[in-house]
């Protein structure tokens, strides 16, 4: 979206009230700025299911169901909120850190800057839990979605996918509740109708770990997957994948390069590279 390639935009998911936020957020109603409120266990589960915000950023994986943070670490997280909304960087001390106040006044800038000051004085493994994946992150991240205020195509639904109207020559990409993973509110994913939906649209792409044989992997990233209880993360492969239909209008050489690409990494992989 931010490559202006595209002037037409249709988004969907079954949750109507996510695709409005998207919208909200692209013009500007939530940002770093305006949510300095910490958003407490309780207040997230009496909450979740009428406040878009809270159900998306203060939720484990954005799932909408379980809270960010594990019991043993939200105290912790507490601390580092107000440290960086409040500029009151004492709150940290009973943790161990030493920190002056901040003379930067933007919100998240101060927050990059303590991140710094955490890691020299406690590059451990205590520095991952206390400073990654706060709620400032990811509302930093819708933030940027400011820049599309002069998008004039921009379509939402809250309906199945198999009821979104699809514009003729589009690019559908599709990111589903993945495999063998918490899917929170979307627990009772119907993979097999997906699949059986997938196979048959043209020019479309799906983020998933792993799809059946029907489906050609496009391409990947290593992705840092966290634990919700105490922090920790694991590395795993987020795939993209494309059904036989879009995958045979590639050109050859298109597709020399997706075969070129796999097998570089397997063999780095297998070289224990």
């Amino acid at each position: 979206m931010l490559t202006d390639k595209y002037k037409r935009f249709v988004i969907n998911d079954i949750d109507a009230r996510l695709p409005k936020l998207f919208v909200d957020c692209a013009y500007g109603k939530h940002t770093v700025e305006n949510h300095p409120e910490w958003i407490t266990r309780e207040e997230f589960n009496a909450r979740k299911h009428d406040d878009a915000y809270i159900a998306l950023v203060w939720s484990f994986g954005n799932n909408g169901k379980d809270y960010l943070f594990g019991r043993n670490i939200e105290e912790m997280k507490h601390a580092y909120h107000d440290a960086v909304y409040l500029n009151e960087p004492e709150r940290l001390k009973p943790y161990g850190f030493d920190i002056p106040k901040s003379d930067i006044q933007d919100v998240y800038e101060r927050y990059l800057e303590f991140n710094r000051q955490v890691k020299k004085q406690a590059p451990n493994i205590q520095l991952e839990v206390i400073t990654r994946q706060m709620e400032i992150e990811r509302l930093q991240s819708l933030q940027s979605l400011q820049s599309l205020q002069s998008l004039q195509s921009l379509q939402s639904f809250g309906v199945d996918y198999q009821d979104v109207p699809v514009p003729e020559n589009s690019l559908i990409y599709c990111d589903i509740p993945y495999t063998g993973t918490n899917c929170g509110k979307y627990q009772g994913f119907d993979h097999e109708r997906f699949y059986e939906w997938a196979v048959k649209q043209e020019n479309i792409f799906i983020s998933e770990y792993q799809m059946p044989g029907d489906f050609i992997p496009f391409a990947q990233r290593q992705k840092t997957v966290l634990s919700a209880s105490n922090g920790n993360s694991n590395k795993a492969n987020e795939m993209i994948y494309t059904n036989k239909k879009t995958y045979d209008s590639f050109s050859d050489e298109q597709k020399r390069d997706i075969e070129m690409r796999f097998a570089k990494q397997i063999t780095l992989f297998e070289m224990g590279a």
